[in-house]
């Protein structure tokens, strides 16, 4: 069994397998991106999407969250509905959507004309409860993207604050298995979780704030 407290380079998929079977507290990360996967056929996302589904499916306790904050982009002059997918998928698994919200993070420097410039924070759960504080209450949150070590962005330090507060308690165990630059992990083990995050790519690990606590 993987150890918790961890930041790990290699594959999620594999990875998850050594992990205890409903054991897992909130799963906060965001699927990679089409073109990050080297994909270029949608069925075969799909297949990728479905498989992380399982995943989460297998490792998420009943009571807990799985929360992915995902981008969608136009493939062929049409959109590509990513996160209605995820919801579908979710969905057939047995989840409830406990929590839709929007997060506008227009202030992107990208090239990619293909992405919208706000991202869809869906919540899944079977018998989990949230806090309705009067923050967490905001159906748009505006949270612009952080500019992260390197020529990477990353979700803004406070909204994965938000999320994290009111989806786990301390002590709870919160993975990310699409880590990028690590400010799940990071904003968890200053809030007193347990957190095991996972990132593919040396170069993104490298260079996360986990690795080099600039942020």
């Amino acid at each position: 069994m993987l150890e918790w407290n961890n930041f790990i380079l290699g594959d999620s998929f594999s990875l998850m397998q050594e992990i205890e079977p409903n054991s897992v507290d909130l799963i906060f990360t965001s699927v990679p991106d089409m073109n990050d996967l080297g994909i270029k056929d949608t069925t075969e996302y799909e297949d990728f999407i479905s498989n992380a589904m399982v995943r989460f499916d297998h490792l998420i306790s009943d009571t807990g969250f799985v929360a992915m904050c995902q981008t969608d982009r136009k493939i062929g002059g049409r959109v590509y509905p990513k996160h209605s997918v995820i919801i579908q998928y979710m969905i057939k698994l047995g989840f409830v959507l406990k929590d839709y919200k929007i997060m506008v993070v227009n202030n992107i420097d990208s090239k990619d004309q293909y992405k919208f410039p706000y991202q869809h924070l869906c919540i899944f759960t079977r018998k989990g409860t949230i806090e309705r504080t009067s923050e967490w209450l905001q159906h748009i949150l505006v949270y612009p993207m952080k500019k992260a070590t390197g020529p990477y962005f990353g979700w803004n330090e406070n909204f994965v604050k938000l999320v994290v507060e009111h989806l786990s308690k301390e002590n709870d165990k919160v993975l990310d298995p699409f880590t990028g630059t690590g400010i799940v992990p990071y904003v968890a083990r200053s809030l007193n979780r347990q957190y095991l995050g996972i990132e593919i790519d040396e170069e993104i690990y490298k260079t996360s704030i986990m690795k080099t606590a600039i942020w």
